[in-house]
């Protein structure tokens, strides 16, 4: 589809990171096209950039111009028309989110490919823990059955799934297992494709794959049942696919104030004194992405920890790294469960 009015799609240059966070969350599909301050094409800008960028530990405040993709795929004004199905392939083909058209250095449209392709690949939400550091809430109840502004953590999440288009979800269960399979039988499994990975144990936070009939399954999203995020589950599945990886892992940055001076030494020699830091390091988000690769591995009936699968992989290059700077809870304890309700309304 060609559009002429693109001014949404539009940032410049000079705007910051977070503007064009913020711009990319308002539109679909989510690409923006940079322009200098003489209005001339410089390049695109999309979600992947973005991460890339945080990966690299830069600013949010950072100017556009430092983020942006000069090497994208341009269409020429003058033989668009005739192009134009060539570009839609391509856009199919190479998970473009939209093609500009140029002509002499001015943006005068651009090609994006809006059809909605059916999400096929299955989601695996964790929910077999036993949700110990939120007791008492989970004396009768499973954690994810526990509500949040009267509504279950897991319906938060199967919300987002429907939202997204995703239709095919597996639900690893144990502790309580009857009260969550009875609230989906209650809701109709919401209208999804649910299948319940019952373990007669604790099979970890991996184990239970073991159980899923893996055959057509290209990739697969892992996600705990104790997470609410504003990030799109296809956003990650999407940047596993293009950097073909085996396994993706989403991650936070977390910082850490500390409240000691530290002292930084070389072979035992003093060298100076950092006092009371912050120390920013990336930490796991609880939602990943294997590939079949690594999913036709997990065969065994056994406890198994995402962790321990994780590092369990020889080969550390195919092992991606998906920063997530939306909204992110664990909803893991009493203290997170307050904050949690005024963050989901």
């Amino acid at each position: 589809m060609f559009k002429k009015n693109i001014n949404n799609y539009i940032i410049s240059d000079f705007k910051n990171v977070n503007y064009a966070i913020n711009k990319l969350n308002k539109i679909n599909p989510p690409i923006l096209f940079v322009l200098d301050f003489n209005k001339n094409y410089i390049g695109t800008i999309t979600d992947g950039d973005i991460r890339r960028h945080i990966l690299k530990k830069k600013n949010l405040n950072d100017e556009v111009k430092n983020v942006v993709n000069k090497k994208s795929v341009i269409c020429n004004f003058f033989n668009y028309k005739q192009q134009y199905k060539n570009f839609e392939k391509i856009l199919g083909e190479r998970n473009l989110k939209g093609v500009p058209v140029i002509r002499d250095q001015k943006l005068k449209g651009a090609i994006f490919l809006l059809k909605k392709k059916p999400k096929e690949t299955p989601i695996l939400i964790m929910a077999g823990g036993k949700g110990k550091r939120l007791l008492p809430y989970t004396k009768d109840i499973p954690k994810p059955l526990v509500k949040i502004n009267n509504k279950p953590i897991i319906e938060y999440i199967l919300e987002k799934i429907i939202d997204e288009n995703f239709q095919n979800i597996f639900i690893s269960i144990n502790h309580y297992a009857s009260k969550i399979k009875k609230f989906f039988e209650i809701n109709n499994n919401f209208g999804l494709n649910v299948q319940f990975l019952e373990e007669k144990k604790p099979m970890g936070t991996a184990g239970s794959i073991s159980l899923i009939n893996k055959k057509n399954i290209k990739n697969l999203i892992v996600i705990n049942s104790d997470i609410l995020t504003d990030l799109r589950f296809d956003k990650i599945l999407n940047y596993h696919e293009e950097n073909k990886f085996n396994i993706t892992i989403g991650c936070m940055t977390h910082k850490y104030h500390v409240q000691f001076g530290i002292i930084n030494s070389k072979n035992k020699k003093f060298n100076k004194i950092e006092e009371k830091p912050i120390l920013t390091n990336l930490v796991s988000a609880g939602i990943n992405v294997l590939n079949s690769k690594i999913l036709s591995k997990i065969t065994k009936k056994k406890y198994l920890s995402m962790v321990d699968l994780i590092n369990s992989q020889k080969d550390k290059k195919k092992i991606g790294i998906f920063p997530v700077h939306e909204e992110w809870i664990d909803v893991g304890n009493r203290e997170s469960l307050i904050i949690a309700k005024d963050k989901f309304k």
